[in-house]
């Protein structure tokens, strides 16, 4: 039994539709089936999701949203119509959106969640009208009547233990179960989210539950690649990759997999398989519990911006007990993860996401980090970037690090400050925003360029 994900490109058009359910019918271990929102059509296109986050926008500012409400009926009559489907599908989908906006709510978050999982949801009831137009056994199947249960954080929710017990039933049900990504309910009735790109979570948790031989993830690139292609032409593809390998290169900005998706499948060793929607014969990339390395310690490069640093000096750190766990308290107490905490013996310096941290709530930090502890000195540094160097073959190889740094001395990039994890498995240099690309190119050419 196999659970396969199509992404939004995917899911764009009635011709991308029809080459996802002749992937589907292809296979008879292809059960269940993820769908995300019709994605871009063509690079200046407009996802379904960001029409309808415009459209609930609108809405909750008493603006003119029937204009692009109409736009996203219009999205889906034209995918249906090239589809040779009946008007009826379009019909409901119209009422369903509809119902969606006139339904009450008592936050702004709620009615948000319940508007932006209206693509995944109408997009797995349209598929699954269509497999039946093809004569083919399938249906589409709703998350609440699923049993997937998530906790109440909209836009950021997490699964619920209870979910993976709830959908093992799924096994018993007869046909191709068409599932909608990026959504489920929490446990008192509301449509809650996951984070953007969360059909892909989705897709794990199913596999997880069902405990499938592999979990199919369908996009629009042949594989995993050692660096993104839109900063280096034609960069070599990637056969397999470690679960670890993976979620470093997923956080540090590979976008072919959201950075949470491989928890669940990951705690039972299920392997995924990144396929290509419009080229299925290919094998694509691997992601198990383990592999062996192809000679090259490094398995990929990645980069992410938006980063900021908190850096903190008191003379005698090291000596006070508790002082690392009172500035985490802070950041805990006012509601922002930390990503990383390079230190020395008198510094401390904490990695943000900058957008977690707004004007107030920055002051705020600031402010109790300086008063509460007592430091010398407390400061901010914005136009931080993160550059991830990731391979398990990196813990038995010496000389990595010289490499490394040597590649980007060459290339005139200042090292802001560098962590490395006891498992080895990647290294994290901060930089400067501007040099992200030039940082990625010129490690990729040290490791993957060699005569």
């Amino acid at each position: 039994m196999k659970v396969c994900k199509f992404g939004g490109t995917s899911m764009a058009s009635g011709e991308q539709i029809r080459k996802v359910c002749s992937i589907i019918a292809s296979d008879p271990e292809r059960r269940v089936v993820v769908v995300s929102a019709p994605g871009k059509r063509f690079d200046s296109d407009t996802k379904v999701t960001d029409l309808l986050i415009s459209c609930a926008e609108k809405y909750l500012v008493n603006g003119d949203y029937k204009p692009v409400l109409d736009e996203i009926i219009g999205r889906f009559g034209e995918i249906a119509a090239d589809l040779g489907l009946g008007r009826q599908i379009v019909t409901d989908i119209e009422n369903n959106l509809y119902t969606r906006i006139s339904l009450p709510y008592d936050s702004p978050e709620k009615f948000m969640d319940r508007m932006k999982a209206a693509g995944e949801d109408n997009a797995a009831r349209l598929t699954a009208c269509y497999l039946r137009s093809q004569g083919i056994n399938a249906q589409y199947l709703n998350p609440k009547d699923a049993g997937l249960f998530l906790s109440d954080e909209y836009g950021n929710a997490r699964v619920l233990p209870q979910s993976f017990k709830n959908l093992a039933k799924i096994k018993n049900m007869e046909g191709i179960i068409i599932f909608p990504g990026f959504f489920g309910y929490s446990l008192s009735g509301e449509v809650v989210t996951f984070p953007r790109g969360g059909s892909d979570i989705t897709g794990s948790i199913l596999a997880a539950a069902l405990e499938v031989d592999v979990y199919e993830n369908f996009t629009d690139v042949d594989s995993v690649f050692v660096a993104s292609p839109k900063i280096v032409e034609n960069p070599k593809p990637i056969s397999e990759l470690t679960y670890r390998e993976m979620r470093e290169l997923a956080y540090a900005g590979f976008s072919v997999l959201h950075e949470e998706t491989l928890e669940p499948v990951y705690q039972r060793g299920i392997p995924v398989n990144i396929r290509n929607t419009n080229n299925p014969s290919s094998p694509g990339t691997m992601i198990t519990p383990a592999r062996k390395t192809n000679g090259c310690p490094v398995a990929g490069v990645a980069g992410d911006k938006g980063f900021c640093s908190i850096n903190i000096h008191k003379y005698m750190m090291n000596r006070e007990i508790g002082f690392g766990r009172k500035v985490l308290q802070i950041l805990e107490e006012e509601f922002v993860p930390f990503e990383h905490m390079p230190s020395g013996i008198d510094d401390i310096s904490i990695i943000l996401r900058r957008k977690y941290l707004d004007d107030d709530r920055k002051s705020r930090i600031m402010e109790r980090i300086a008063k509460e502890l007592r430091v010398d000195s407390v400061s901010i540094e914005y136009d931080l970037a993160l550059v991830m160097v990731v391979g398990e073959g990196m813990n038995r190889t010496v000389g990595i690090m010289s490499r490394i740094t040597k590649a980007l001395a060459q290339s005139g990039i200042n090292i802001r400050m560098v962590n490395q994890g006891s498992s080895e498995v990647s290294i994290m240099f901060g930089i400067s925003e501007a040099d992200v690309e030039k940082a990625i190119k010129c490690i990729y050419e040290e490791f993957f360029c060699l005569a």
